[in-house]
C-alpha cells in the first residue's frame, strides 16, 4: 500500500499584512517546522513564512482575509472543490486547519482549531458570522479527528454548544514572542511614574467593555491624576460612540484613543504603563494579558472566560460587570508598590509557561495521534 504523505497546514488565514489569527499560523508554521520535516504548506502569501525548510504551495490570493467576506467566500469554495481534490490526491497523513474552516469529507484526516466562539456568545457583533458558526462550523469539527481550543474556556464551549465528544478537543495554549515582549534590562519596574497612564489593548467591540472601563476610570480620577490610553481600532460607529461616552463623562482630556501599533511600539507601550487593564466580558484567550506579563506590567483583568485562566494568580481579577469594583482593583494596583511588585514577579513567571515551541510540540502530538484514527 502507498504510504500517506505528510501533514498539510491549511494556512489560507494568512493575509497581506497578517495579524491575529494570521499571526498564530505564522508563529505555528514556523515552529512546526523546526520539529517535523514532513510539513507542506499551502498560503497566498508565502513571504511571511520565508526561510522555513517545508514547501510552500501558494493558492490563490482571492481566498486572503483582506478581501472580508468575498475572502471568507473564497477561501470556503477553495476548501471543498481544488483543496479537497489535490489533499485526497496527495493522500495527507493529516490536514492542519488553523482556524475552523475544514474540508467537509470524512475521508480526509484533520486536526481543527479553535480560538473562540465569540460569534455565538456576542450575536449582535458578528451578524455576517451566524450562519456560519451555527451551521458549517460544527459540521467541520465533527468531521475532524481532534479539535484544539486555545483555552479550557473555550473548549467547555465547544463541547456544550456543538456535542462534540469531550475526548476529542484538547486545549493548546498559544504562546508570545519573547524577542518582542521582554521586561527592561534595569531589574524591577520603576515606581508609578509622575504622569501615569493604565493601557488597554484590543479590538474596540462592545464584548470588550470599553464603557464600564470608562466609568471605573471617572471614579478613579477623582482619586488620582492618571490617564488612560486606548490601543486598539473598531467599526467607526461604535468607536464613535465610545468617544462621545468618553465626552459624557468628562475624560477627554484624560483618554486617548491611539490606532493599532507595530509589535515594537506596543513594547514600548507596556513597559511604560502603571497597568494593563483588559476588562472584557469573554476572550478566546487574551493574549494582551500574557504579552504585559512577560514585559513585567502589573494586569488587571476580568474574571471570566479564558482571562482568569490565563493569568492564573499573576493578575488582579475582578467581576468585569461592576464598575466600582473595577475602579478599586485600578486604584489598589496604583497605589500598592508592594502588590505591584508582587504582580510583576508572578507574572515574569508565569509568562515563561507559555512558548510557541510548547505549542508546536503539542499540537504535533495531536496530530500523530489523529493520524491513525478514524472520525468519531
Amino acid at each position: 500500500m502507498k504510504a500517506r504523505a505528510g501533514l498539510a497546514v491549511n494556512a489560507s488565514i494568512i493575509g497581506r499584512n497578517p495579524t491575529g489569527l494570521g499571526l498564530y499560523t505564522i508563529k505555528l508554521i514556523r515552529q512546526l517546522d523546526s520539529i517535523r520535516p514532513d510539513l507542506v504548506v499551502y498560503t497566498s502569501a508565502p513571504r511571511a513564512l520565508d526561510g522555513i525548510r517545508a514547501p510552500v504551495i501558494p493558492i490563490t490570493a482571492a481566498v486572503r482575509p483582506d478581501w472580508g467576506m468575498r475572502g471568507h467566500l473564497a477561501r470556503a469554495l477553495w476548501l471543498q472543490t481544488a483543496q479537497r481534490l489535490r489533499c485526497r490526491a496527495r493522500g495527507f497523513r493529516v490536514v492542519l486547519n488553523t482556524i475552523p474552516e475544514g474540508i467537509l469529507d470524512r475521508e480526509i484526516p484533520q486536526v481543527t482549531v479553535v480560538h473562540d466562539l465569540l460569534p455565538l456568545s456576542f450575536p449582535p457583533e458578528y451578524p455576517r458570522q451566524q450562519w456560519y458558526f451555527r451551521h458549517f462550523v460544527p459540521r467541520a469539527l465533527r468531521l475532524s479527528r481532534r479539535v484544539i481550543a486555545d483555552s479550557e474556556s473555550t473548549r467547555h464551549d465547544i463541547i456544550r454548544r456543538f456535542k462534540i465528544l469531550p475526548e476529542k478537543v484538547r486545549v493548546v495554549y498559544p504562546g508570545f514572542d519573547p524577542d518582542l515582549f521582554y521586561p527592561d534590562g534595569n531589574g524591577a519596574q520603576p515606581s508609578v511614574p509622575e504622569d501615569p497612564y493604565v493601557l488597554f489593548v484590543g479590538n474596540l467591540l462592545p464584548h470588550k467593555n470599553l464603557p464600564r472601563l470608562f466609568d471605573a476610570f471617572a471614579i478613579l480620577r477623582r482619586r488620582l491624576r492618571v490617564r488612560l490610553l486606548v490601543r486598539g481600532e473598531g467599526r467607526p460607529i461604535y468607536t464613535l460612540s465610545l468617544r462621545e461616552h468618553v465626552e459624557t463623562l468628562g475624560l477627554t482630556e484624560n483618554v486617548s484613543f491611539l490606532g493599532y501599533a507595530d509589535p515594537s511600539s506596543l513594547r514600548g507601550l507596556y513597559l511604560n504603563a502603571a497597568c494593563l487593564v483588559l476588562p472584557s466580558l469573554g476572550e478566546g484567550f487574551g493574549l494582551p494579558v500574557l504579552e504585559a506579563m512577560a514585559c513585567g506590567v502589573p494586569v488587571i483583568t476580568s474574571a471570566v472566560s479564558s482571562l482568569a485562566e490565563v493569568a492564573g494568580d499573576a493578575a488582579v481579577t475582578m467581576n468585569p460587570y461592576n464598575s466600582i469594583e473595577l475602579a478599586e482593583a485600578l486604584f489598589r494596583v496604583l497605589t500598592d508598590r508592594e502588590l505591584r511588585d508582587d504582580l510583576r514577579r508572578r507574572g515574569l513567571e508565569r509568562a515563561r509557561r507559555f512558548s510557541w515551541r510548547q505549542t508546536a510540540e503539542q499540537v504535533s502530538a495531536l496530530v500523530d495521534e489523529a493520524s491513525g484514527e478514524h472520525v468519531q
